[in-house]
């Protein structure tokens, strides 16, 4: 279980060797072939953890890259030509420190949050949470609980004065679930409940147009079960979920495209506890069910992010993998109401391609960004 957390909090943070620019842009925009994802180059080593858009010609990807074994923030931005990296801050500095974000959130263009970590070289874990103004993104001060890590995995908002972000805090004992909000004037915590005596992870948020927010991720109940919170405007009330099959199972992200109704994603091992399967939950008002989700991995397959159109329309993004000790592949996956169904996506890197974060562009397409070996990757579909 622990494992499973360091990969995902440092998705954004691998130790990746520099890569060149690459073909401009503006030059491979001209070549994308609507119905398909294709690869737009990016133009920074690192790993992104999440995306978000305004629209097509505003669009923010979040991560961090390797500096001589320091990682330091990464940000880019779309502007419908091209990515570039905007300037972004990073409160720890000198060796061996980290700066990680994972989640991004935008509600206008002069309006943008990102969520994720930091770490002194002798410190735990402290909670990051950066605010672009329209000019610059800087440090927006963020609880923490207790001494021990805390961190922010996801974002999600419903207004300049309703945002929400989740991730956990590491009491002496075990991980807890943490959620802070923001009311438009400072971040506070939530309390929010966690499950049996173990560990406790939220991984995503999201909020409907109207309606109150769904929080999910995983505790440490019958080797490890999905988890789903919904906010009830006074309190976090947790819901039944479903948990196939022998255990490590993880709700990754969720999407809400209507009132009563959110789409959670993430993966579990099957029956024999031989393969990691694709995960799908669908809550419709009343309970969670599962729905299905494809597994064309032989070994391993796991959905990491969704972002939903409508109630018959969404795109999860993750990752699948043919053998054990094999390398690593995009996954990609539509909802159609009913089910998941594969869509081939490009995995151009030498190493592991991983999709981590996935955002549909308002009046136009979607972004779905990762790492391809030891690169950023930045895929989009019209």
């Amino acid at each position: 279980m622990t494992a499973r957390v360091i990969k995902i909090t440092a998705a954004a943070a691998l130790a990746l060797a520099p890569l060149a620019a690459g073909t401009p842009a503006a030059s491979a925009a001209t070549a994308l072939r609507c119905g398909a994802w294709t690869v737009v180059p990016s133009p920074h080593a690192g790993s992104l953890g999440g995306v978000a858009a305004t629209g097509p010609h505003d669009v923010w990807a979040v991560g961090s890259y390797d500096a001589s074994g320091a990682y330091r923030t990464l940000i880019e931005h779309w502007n419908g030509t091209r990515w570039s990296v905007i300037p972004s801050p990073d409160p720890a500095s000198g060796a061996l420190t980290k700066n990680v974000l994972g989640a991004v959130v935008a509600l206008s263009r002069t309006n943008a949050w990102a969520v994720g970590f930091y770490q002194k070289s002798t410190t735990s874990f402290r909670t990051l949470i950066v605010h672009w103004n329209g000019s610059r993104w800087s440090v927006v001060p963020s609880p923490n609980s207790g001494k021990g890590e805390n961190v922010l995995l996801a974002v999600a908002a419903g207004s300049a004065h309703d945002i929400w972000t989740v991730g956990y805090a590491h009491d002496p004992d075990h991980r807890r679930t943490l959620i802070e909000h923001w009311a438009g004037s400072r971040w506070s915590i939530s309390p929010s409940p966690s499950i049996g005596p173990g560990d406790n992870f939220l991984f995503g948020v999201a909020l409907p147009a109207t309606g109150s927010p769904w929080a999910v991720g995983s505790d440490y109940v019958a080797f490890g079960s999905t988890l789903a919170m919904k906010w009830t405007g006074s309190t976090w009330f947790p819901a039944v979920t479903p948990n196939p099959g022998a255990g490590d199972r993880f709700l990754q992200a969720v999407a809400t495209p209507a009132t009563k109704y959110a789409l959670a994603v993430g993966s579990n091992l099957n029956g024999a506890g031989t393969r990691t399967l694709a995960l799908a939950e669908l809550w419709t008002g009343s309970a969670w069910t599962r729905v299905r989700a494809a597994s064309p991995g032989s070994d391993y397959n796991s959905l990491q992010a969704v972002a939903a159109r409508s109630s018959s329309d969404a795109w999860a993004v993750g990752t699948r993998r043919a053998t054990p000790g094999g390398p690593f592949r995009t996954l990609a996956e539509h909802w159609n109401g009913t089910a998941f169904t594969v869509a081939s996506s490009p995995s151009p890197g030498l190493g592991d391609d991983w999709l981590y974060g996935v955002a549909a562009v308002p009046h136009g397409g979607l972004w779905a960004v990762g790492n391809a070996g030891n690169a950023t990757l930045t895929e989009f579909r019209c």
